[in-house]
């Protein structure tokens, strides 16, 4: 499946470069990138979930549903690319009874590619690949307990179509979930598989903009200058600049825990944490095509079914060196090494019967990331993307490892210069 999962990515990615190639001596730097905001629905067909009535598995049959988001994204390679995230809002059931279920899907990371550019007045089709998940909770009438788990690292696809009028998008698509199967407990002992909808249908408006055209026309005609490939040293001017940064961000774990699959296998196995704030101070040496930085993260992660509830508090602070490889028309990825000292409370409640443990830990993790940087290392404020990936984190209660192997993944960070800004002034 990983070796599936890897061959569809780069073919996607060869696609991506293509279409950019065949652009790349006609367009602006500045036309490279265009961020939009939509909200929309994702209509969820009906279908049968069971439930544990009277000791027995009964089928129940579930209402359609309708799923508010949002989404934040951008169109990139001019407008040959999109690249989004998006965040469930809730659930509608369409029968206007009492919700018996929630399947909610979120997209931690989505591209989409578009044969024929973006144009306005033009309908424009397109398929595309994310990063996503599914989080699934069965809510007997009965009053009973209950639990939600979730498919936190899906590879999920779509197709549809993009109508584009001056700032304004209409979107329509269809979602296909390939993984549609759980294993869902009725019981803290009893399991059953239950089949979701493999598809959902989805509508969606979006307002499009372009920050950078909010510029001098000194610095837009300085800017579409530079080369479409370069270093991101290009054209600099001081040796080094400080920086802050603060972007939403959310943790998972990518391993089950020994401690829960053994003592709560009715709870969810792979941790995914609340929405938090990563922070960052460093500096970028601007000719040298290389930044440090110190960050702290605070993420919270929370499981709980069947009168079992687990809290995990994480306070981390690291220390990252990392490097850029290249600047394409404003993209600058970077990839580098960090080492990270955790604090971690772990709360637990059975029944009411409450514990808390305690640990400390140094944690050495490997980052990948890029900078949107029109203006390269002129532009003062700058939106930056960066996963962390910590393969060895985890921790031991009653002997066993609870194994976090977690990957932090910082959606959007606003970084500000404040010397650049001064030397702009």
């Amino acid at each position: 499946m990983n070796k599936k999962i890897i061959i569809i990515l780069i073919s996607y990615l060869f696609v991506v470069n293509i279409y950019a190639q065949e652009a790349i001596n006609q367009k602006r730097r500045l036309d490279f990138a265009q961020m939009y905001l939509e909200t929309g629905g994702n209509f969820f067909p009906p279908f049968t979930g069971k439930e544990l009535i009277n000791s027995e598995v009964t089928p129940v049959d579930y209402s359609a549903t309708l799923n508010p988001y949002i989404t934040w994204g951008g169109f990139h390679f001019w407008g040959h690319a999109e690249f989004y995230v998006s965040f469930p809002l809730g659930q509608i059931n369409l029968n206007g009874n009492e919700a018996q279920h929630q399947l909610l899907h979120a997209v931690a990371t989505g591209t989409r590619v578009y044969p024929w550019a973006i144009k306005k007045g033009k309908i424009r089709p397109y398929f595309g690949v994310n990063w996503g998940s599914l989080t699934f909770t069965q809510i007997p009438q009965s009053g009973e307990k209950y639990t939600t788990i979730a498919k936190d690292f899906m590879l999920n696809f779509d197709a549809g179509l993009m109508y584009n009028y001056k700032k304004l998008g209409v979107r329509l698509a269809v979602n296909y979930f390939s993984n549609n199967k759980w294993q869902y407990p009725l019981s803290k002992t009893e399991m059953t598989e239950i089949v979701t909808p493999s598809y959902s249908l989805q509508f969606g408006l979006l307002y499009s903009f372009d920050a950078t055209k909010n510029n001098t026309p000194k610095n837009i005609d300085q800017w579409n200058s530079y080369p479409n490939i370069s270093k991101l040293s290009y054209d600099a001017v001081a040796f080094g600049d400080f920086f802050i940064g603060v972007g939403p961000s959310q943790s998972f774990s990518l391993s089950n825990s020994e401690y829960n699959t053994q003592e709560f296998p009715y709870l969810q196995q792979k941790l995914a944490s609340s929405a938090y704030f990563d922070f960052a101070l460093g500096y970028h040496f601007n000719r040298l095509n290389f930044f440090t930085a110190i960050s702290f993260r605070n993420p919270t992660y929370t499981t709980e079914g069947f009168g079992t509830k687990q809290i995990i508090k994480k306070q981390s602070v690291a220390i990252e060196l990392n490097k850029f490889l290249i600047d394409f028309s404003g993209f600058a990825p970077y990839i580098g090494l960090n080492i990270a000292h955790d604090k971690i409370e772990y709360i637990e409640d059975v029944d009411g019967l409450k514990r808390k443990l305690r640990f400390t830990a140094f944690e050495p993790g490997i980052t990948f990331g890029w900078d949107i940087v029109p203006g390269k290392t002129n532009e003062a404020f700058i939106l930056r993307t960066n996963l962390r990936w910590y393969p060895y984190s985890n921790f031991k209660v009653d002997g066993k490892a609870f194994d976090f192997s977690q990957l932090e993944y910082n959606l959007i960070q606003a970084v500000f210069y404040p010397q650049r800004l001064k030397r702009r002034s």
